[in-house]
């Protein structure tokens, strides 16, 4: 196996190039933006100057919604917008390969690039308006000037390079920070092999540490507002990082009875990589260690502040370590030594990654709800007079970018608003008592999300639908529309 992927690399690149295109644009447009996608769009859709001031109050950096300002003069349609993560995605497969070239050789660097190409979770995240696709991106870039610049004892331009990427990632998403930190401790702790290139990290460290200075005091302030903020997610179990390594190859469209296959195909090889490190020679066990770092550090970090403060742990933002964790199955499946089940363990990997493909194309994304076509019938039916109620951001939100011209409100209820009125008003909306919004209004377009209802929101449609005769009612799954007569508020 591995002679044969020694002959064949280059056109296993190639393969991979051309099937992970394929992949990550197919069907690239079909479903509606959902909540956070509707927000990374209307956030680009705002000035700059808007943007570098963070006026929607996202917990992101600017440096995704600046490269998706400019990308939107080219289309605005889900398949254009979503291409921008696409293409950073696709540009990781052509990387990967080359720092699993530089590392471990051609045979490690064709299945690293086969696994970038058609893993799950990479085609998932690629097919999203979201910064994930190009925070891997430079992830992978990050790691191999890193490595290189301190292994090889790069010349100026790679130490270069290093700092730019390593600034152009923390501007993109804040997690870079916890790449920073894993591949730091290596270099710590093997620091007798890397003294000569100490100063040259720290002024390039230094350098990074300059040009994300504008970004630095409001990092900070978001940070402690997050920390301090109400916890919404779950706090992490000592179970987490196995189901989060899980995650990172397969996502969450996975058929269930698949889950445990994938997750033991995955855990076993992880186990069997790190076993058989122990018998290779000593350069390229630190390879290996550097990558186990990127991947278990940032987990660690996060699991800490999670436990010790509040709850931050959330499984797709530790997409900036999957390159380390693509690279690790391929290094494993091509170091193996002889008897070594390892290579077949991968070989195995294609039955739950062809499977969640599969039910990736043919079964709706139950996140990504049809909120444009519901959208688009209450712009089609609206008239004046009419008030546009939603109770969950969920569906507001993405309402808000398909159908501006109509004022769509949120019922200010406990649990429907996930960001302030400010930033509602900010897209064209509001947050409101929706009591009042109904006095001397003719009709209520309701748009209702079930899977996202609290009591609260529950109690708010009893009310309605008890109160007021229904005109019209389109069921589309996960999103619900209604059209009611308010004869008494006239």
């Amino acid at each position: 196996m591995k002679d044969w992927l020694e002959r064949r690399s280059r056109w296993i690149l190639v393969v991979a190039l051309l099937t992970g295109a394929g992949l990550r644009w197919l069907q690239i447009g079909a479903h509606s933006f959902w909540y956070d996608e509707a927000l990374s769009a209307l956030i680009a859709r705002l000035s700059l100057t808007q943007i570098l001031a963070n006026a929607a109050a996202s917990v992101h950096p600017p440096g995704y919604y600046l490269l998706l300002h400019f990308w939107l003069s080219l289309g605005q349609s889900e398949t254009a917008i979503r291409s921008l993560s696409a293409l950073f995605s696709l540009g990781t497969v052509p990387l990967v390969y080359g720092l699993g070239r530089w590392l471990f050789g051609r045979p490690a660097a064709a299945l690293a690039a086969l696994g970038m190409a058609l893993f799950p979770f990479q085609i998932y995240f690629a097919q999203e308006a979201r910064m994930y696709g190009v925070a891997v991106f430079l992830a992978t870039a990050l790691t191999w000037l890193f490595l290189y610049s301190v292994i090889s004892e790069g010349s100026w331009w790679t130490w270069v390079g290093y700092t730019l990427v390593a600034a152009w990632g923390l501007y993109v998403h804040y997690f870079i920070t916890l790449l920073l930190i894993g591949l730091h401790l290596w270099f710590a702790l093997d620091l007798r092999q890397h003294r000569a290139v100490v100063q040259r990290l720290s002024v390039a460290d230094s350098a990074v540490a300059l040009l994300f200075l504008p970004q630095a005091r409001q990092a900070l302030a978001r940070t402690g507002a997050y920390l301090g903020g109400g916890a919404w997610q779950v706090s992490p179990s000592v179970l987490s990082p196995l189901t989060t390594i899980y995650y990172l190859l397969f996502g969450h469209r996975a058929p269930i009875w698949l889950v445990p296959i994938g997750l033991f195909l995955t855990l076993a090889i992880l186990s069997l990589t790190l076993w058989e490190n122990r018998s290779r020679p000593e350069p390229e066990q630190r390879s290996e260690l550097a990558l186990w770092s990127s991947l278990v550090i940032p987990i660690a970090i996060v699991m800490l502040i999670s436990w010790l403060i509040r709850p931050i742990y959330l499984e797709r933002s530790f997409a900036v370590t999957s390159p380390a964790l693509v690279l690790l199955l391929a290094r494993g499946a091509t170091a193996a030594p002889r008897r070594s089940p390892t290579p077949y363990l991968v070989a195995l990997l294609a039955v739950p990654i062809v499977f969640t493909l599969v039910t990736s194309v043919v079964t709706p994304d139950p996140a990504k709800p049809a909120v444009r076509e519901a959208s688009r019938m209450v712009e089609v039916g609206f008239a004046s007079g009419d008030v546009s109620l939603h109770l969950q951001d969920a569906s507001c939100m993405s309402a808000l970018w398909y159908t501006p011209d109509v004022p769509h409100l949120l019922a200010d209820v406990p649990g429907a608003a996930w960001t302030t009125a400010s930033t509602h008003r900010l897209f064209g909306g509001d947050v409101v008592d929706w009591q009042s919004a109904l006095v001397g209004a003719n009709r209520l377009w309701l748009t209702m999300m079930p899977g996202y209802n609290g009591p609260e929101q529950a109690a708010v449609h009893q009310t309605i639908a008890s109160t007021y005769p229904r005109l019209a009612m389109e069921d589309m799954g996960a999103v619900q529309l209604y059209l009611y007569d308010l004869p008494g508020t006239k």
